[in-house]
């Protein structure tokens, strides 16, 4: 409840700023908008809603008169992301997700909302093996498969980023295997 009476109050100057900016009439902002845009109605009441469109804050990234960018955006669609987001990919990864490297972050995020967490277009492995499809297929043929790939790729793989590491890994091996598979265990073969 605090979380939400802070963002909030953040969203009040900003509502406040982006309508005096745009000559909108006071507590216009977001409700204009679905005006004629009634879709919206039914996609704010989705799981996962992007923080502004959640407040009403279309006018975060689109301009309610006129662009130079398509759909009305505020900036090039590869970079209206990281105007609130920022860098995702550190400047000296190594290794980075390419679309994000692009700013096409809408390849897996939903600029508005979602049923699944983070505003991801498809729930987890679904989305990265609809890209990925030879380790699509791998898995499919395979007839031993390491559990946590089953489960949720991003385990052991950063979505955006890794600093330190080749393959989007979380840790270099052999110390990301070890945050599972401990050497004390009855089991573990060496």
């Amino acid at each position: 409840l605090t979380l939400i009476l802070v963002a909030a109050a953040a969203a009040a100057p900003v509502r406040a700023q982006n309508e005096a900016q745009f000559h909108l009439k006071p507590g216009a902002s977001g409700k204009l908008c679905l005006d004629c845009h009634v879709e919206f109605q039914e996609v704010v009441k989705k799981a996962s809603v992007h923080t502004p469109v959640k407040g009403g804050q279309c006018v975060s990234c689109h301009s309610p008169h006129v662009a130079d960018h398509g759909k009305l955006l505020a900036a090039s669609p590869d970079a209206i992301c990281a105007t609130c987001h920022g860098a995702m990919i550190p400047a000296e990864a190594a290794s980075a997700h390419k679309p994000g490297a692009e700013g096409h972050c809408v390849s897996c995020h939903d600029p508005h909302a979602s049923p699944n967490k983070a505003n991801l277009i498809r729930a987890r492995n679904d989305l990265c093996l609809g890209c990925h499809a030879d380790v699509k297929s791998s898995l499919e043929s395979a007839t031993h498969r390491h559990a946590p790939v089953d489960r949720n790729c991003l385990e052991c793989h950063d979505p955006h980023a890794s600093k330190n590491t080749k393959s989007l890994l979380r840790k270099a091996p052999p110390s990301l295997c070890l945050d599972c598979h401990k050497p004390g265990q009855p089991g573990f073969a060496q």
